[in-house]
């Protein structure tokens, strides 16, 4: 039997650092995929977190996020009823342990780039940020420009699994 394919790394393409805006109710959640996502081999101006609609409509409007990452149920409140205002100027992936076809259908049709169910591997959250990051910029047709920020990111090798599985 042979070794599964390797997950692909090839995250760091891209024209610009991005800003990825991470919103979940729960603080655990959150920091972990801010953290997942700050130590991606991707080129990173900030990762941020926010806990309700009201703080992700704020940080939106003050950083400009090129993606968020969108939870369905925050704490009760509809997440996916921010979409159309946060997709104007950012790409909306939603991550959700509700993965049934009408919430997923319904988060497409309010503007979602993606949607990743909570027990999918790291890699899918991470490829589905990617993706959305080349697709060419929701304003006026250009490429999104970078803007300054506040996070270096380190570049990152391939874990040991990861690089163990590969064919050399």
């Amino acid at each position: 039997m042979s070794p599964s394919p390797a997950p692909s790394t090839e995250f760091a393409r891209f024209i610009a650092p991005i800003g990825v805006l991470v919103v979940d109710d729960q603080l655990v959640v959150r920091e972990g995929l801010a953290r997942l996502i700050a130590c991606a081999p991707m080129a990173l101006r900030y990762v941020s977190t926010a806990a309700t609609g009201a703080e992700a409509l704020s940080a939106a409007a003050r950083l400009h996020p090129d993606v968020v990452v969108l939870d369905v149920d925050l704490a009760g409140e509809d997440g996916l009823a921010l979409i159309p205002q946060l997709a104007l100027t950012a790409g909306v992936l939603v991550l959700t342990s509700h993965g049934d076809s009408l919430t997923r259908t319904r988060a497409m049709r309010l503007g979602a780039l993606a949607f990743i169910e909570k027990h999918q591997p790291a890699a899918d959250l991470l490829g589905s940020i990617a993706a959305i990051c080349r697709l060419p910029a929701r304003s006026k047709g250009e490429e999104a420009p970078g803007r300054p920020g506040t996070s270096s990111p380190l570049t990152m090798t391939p874990s040991s699994d990861v690089q163990a599985a590969r064919p050399y």
